[in-house]
């Protein structure tokens, strides 16, 4: 893999230790700042949060499932302010460890695109 890294710039690892503790008091309600640019600790805080509110929506989802018999569904849609709090999240970590430039919520929304029946998990 070292000979991939000799034209372009080796991707920075996170310790997730570190950057967890100088996000300790950073609020959840960060993600609310959907024009603003958020630092790597913020993205961090949303990505963790985004994360909790999915895990919940899915044993919801499952359980309800069980009940009636069926198979449940969680899609992703520019919409919904959870997936898209994740996506914007991960998208700005990935970001962050490769050197690309962060993105806002809002202009990650813009350019996200279209979902379709491919796009469920």
């Amino acid at each position: 893999m070292e000979d991939m890294w000799k034209q372009r710039k080796a991707p920075t690892a996170l310790d997730y230790d570190t950057v967890e503790f100088a996000a300790q008091d950073i609020p959840a309600q960060t993600a609310n700042m959907d024009q603003k640019i958020w630092s790597l600790e913020e993205n961090v805080v949303v990505f963790a949060d985004s994360l909790q509110r999915l895990g919940k929506r899915v044993q919801e989802l499952h359980a309800e499932a069980l009940e009636d018999g069926d198979k449940f569904i969680l899609s992703f849609d520019k919409d919904d302010v959870d997936t898209l709090d994740f996506v914007a999240a991960a998208a700005n970590l990935r970001s962050y460890v490769f050197g690309i430039e962060l993105k806002s919520k809002f202009d990650i929304k813009r350019t996200f695109p279209p979902c379709g029946p491919q796009d469920y998990i």
